[in-house]
């Protein structure tokens, strides 16, 4: 699974303590690096990120510079310079502004940022820093400068394979051809873990053979040649090498079978049509001339065959729809941090751009190109939302409007004053029952209605007539009733008493909320028609959005139809410096044959 930087890691290594970078920052682990960076700087705009400020700012200049956006990056991380005082800040900050100009090609620009870190880095920088100021010198031809930094370098195990192969070329190319040849020798021997680790030791054995050769050397280049794959990145300018290295050693001979190994190759590949030269040329040096010359002539028609596919790729490609072709198979929703163009359309052009589409440049401009594929459908996204928006707040007046009578009918009929007068006459009644302990008063509805039945019987004649045992238990029933309301009492009164004070409560809030649904009902309108504006004013800046989007997409297509054209120019044209050279081989066969095939001219006597 591929990992975020790790810089990116320690931004929440404690405690997220603003809800808001909160967001931003699970939408970043997301791999929604747009909506991250979004939500960012809203909040930040709206001064909702309080306690995680430089956190805020680190992270928008990284996400800045995921998409490209170098000086927008370079801005937020001088900013952070600015107001922080804090030591391990800053350096952070001046590593990831000397990245930054290294990713922009900016080398002087890189190394002045770098040279600015006084060592309070997290461990992955400062193993990455040495690394970086060592490339940088590399670009500059400053390679003892690099090689220098390189030999103290201190840092994980799987990134020593890349520091020995860089050492080994800075040592070579600053003159130090012994400890260069070193480093690469003990690369080139080294056991590899994976994939990655072999095509790296076949690149340290590929370097160090042809160091091997131009130092007149063939047979330690031909010894260390041979322990580069045949299947791999390097292994056609292996297969190159090892021929020139017999050629070197007078085996011409054994120099054809790599180079006809080539001859099954890929045409496109720079050294396989070197190849198609180098053949002829060895059975000319074996004095095979009329292999040489079929051989030869074999060449010129792989070189015009090639030609004339490259001039229909050419035709193909000014159609203008290159760029869009590359990306048909590709997932938007994936994270630009991870991207990389992986698959290749069916196209005349599309086998010679593999070469190209490696080069971090091209990749960088298609990535840029991506990203304002994505922009643009963003934008399109929220046109459609607001109009949507815009028709949510017709439906809300409509229904405002709808509504009004209704509010103001039930607004009419609400009178706080009686309600306070209600309320007045419970509480003397309250205070009169207390006042005489009135335990009737507070009895409920089923024991009122029963003392009222035993009272009315009590008054009437019949209970007077009826025998002593009725008059008896009628006395007993009503003793039963007037104790049972007289031990609840207590309780009773004082529920009634909590229940009038939770009324006031209510009551006393009662004008203030009744006022306020009148602030509101009377602001409502004004309110929607507001978002009303606001949304009509935003649709015309998100077209104009749009059109900036669309000519900054055309202009980024046309930088990328451009390097493409370039590309497949370079091609064509060595294709034509091989094709004369071919030619003027087979012309110099030509004479040779011709000046052998003349007869010896005849001695006239006495000569």
């Amino acid at each position: 699974m591929l990992q975020m930087p790790a810089w990116a890691q320690e931004l929440a290594a404690g405690e997220v303590r603003d809800l808001h970078f909160g967001e931003a920052l699970f939408h970043f682990y997301q791999d929604d690096y747009f909506t991250s960076l979004s939500r960012l700087l809203i909040a930040r705009e709206a001064g909702r990120i309080i306690h995680h400020k430089d956190d805020a700012e680190l992270l928008a200049g990284g996400l800045y510079l995921q998409f490209g956006m170098h000086d927008e990056a370079e801005r937020a991380f001088r900013q952070l310079l600015d107001e922080s005082s804090d030591p391990a800040l800053h350096d952070r900050v001046w590593f990831q502004l000397g990245r930054a100009h290294y990713r922009q090609g900016k080398h002087e620009a890189a190394l002045t940022a770098l040279e600015r870190v006084e060592g309070h880095l997290p461990a992955y920088a400062a193993a990455e820093m040495p690394l970086l100021q060592a490339q940088g010198n590399m670009a500059l031809g400053r390679y003892a400068a690099a090689a220098r930094l390189l030999e103290d370098w201190q840092g994980p195990t799987d990134w020593l394979p890349y520091m020995r192969y860089n050492l080994g070329v800075a040592l070579i190319r600053s003159g130090d051809d012994g400890r260069g040849i070193e480093q690469l020798e003990a690369l080139g021997r080294q056991p590899a873990r994976n994939d990655e680790d072999k095509a790296l030791r076949d690149r340290a054995n590929l370097a160090l053979g042809y160091t091997w050769l131009q130092q007149s050397d063939p047979e330690r280049a031909l010894e260390v040649l041979q322990r580069v794959r045949l299947e791999g990145v390097s292994a056609n300018r292996a297969l190159l090498g090892v021929g020139w290295a017999k050629t070197a050693l007078d085996d011409h001979a054994g120099a054809l079978l790599p180079w006809r190994t080539l001859w099954t190759r890929d045409r496109l590949d720079g050294a396989v049509q070197e190849s198609l030269l180098a053949v002829p040329y060895a059975l000319a040096r074996l004095n095979a001339d009329s292999e040489a010359v079929s051989a030869y002539q074999n060449a010129l028609e792989a070189f015009d065959a090639e030609i004339r596919r490259l001039d229909a790729a050419m035709s193909a490609a000014q159609a203008g729809e290159l760029v869009d072709a590359l990306l048909v198979a590709d997932d938007p929703e994936r994270a630009r941090w991870h991207w990389q163009l992986e698959e290749l359309p069916l196209a005349p052009e599309s086998r010679y751009l593999h070469a190209l589409i490696a080069r971090h440049g091209f990749q960088e401009g298609l990535g840029h190109y991506r990203d304002l594929l994505a922009l643009g459908r963003h934008l399109d996204a929220w046109h459609e939302r607001l109009e949507t928006f815009g028709h949510l707040v017709e439906a809300q007046v409509l229904a405002a409007q709808q509504r009004a009578p209704v509010v103001d009918g039930r607004l009419a009929v609400i009178d706080t004053g009686a309600l306070v007068a209600r309320r007045d006459a419970l509480a003397a009644r309250l205070d009169a029952i207390a006042e005489g302990r009135d335990v009737v008063g507070l009895a409920s509805d089923e024991e009122l209605e029963f003392w009222k039945l035993l009272e009315e019987l009590e008054a009437g004649p019949a209970l007077a007539a009826a025998p002593e045992e009725a008059r008896e238990r009628h006395r007993l029933l009503k003793g039963h009733l007037l104790w049972q309301m007289d031990r609840d009492y207590g309780y009773r009164l004082w529920q009634q008493q909590r229940a009038l004070a939770e009324l006031d409560e209510q009551l006393a809030k009662v004008e203030p909320r009744l006022q306020r649904v009148l602030e509101i009902r009377a602001d409502r309108p004004q309110e929607l028609e507001a978002l009303a504006e606001r949304i009509d004013a935003l649709s015309p800046r998100i077209d104009l959005l749009k059109d900036r989007v669309a000519l900054a997409r055309t202009e980024q297509a046309g930088q990328l139809h451009a390097m493409a054209m370039t590309w497949l120019k370079e091609q064509r044209q060595r294709l034509l410096a091989y094709q004369v050279q071919a030619h003027f081989a087979l012309a110099t066969l030509y004479d040779r044959a011709a000046t052998a095939a003349q007869p010896s001219p005849v001695a006239e006597p006495g000569s």
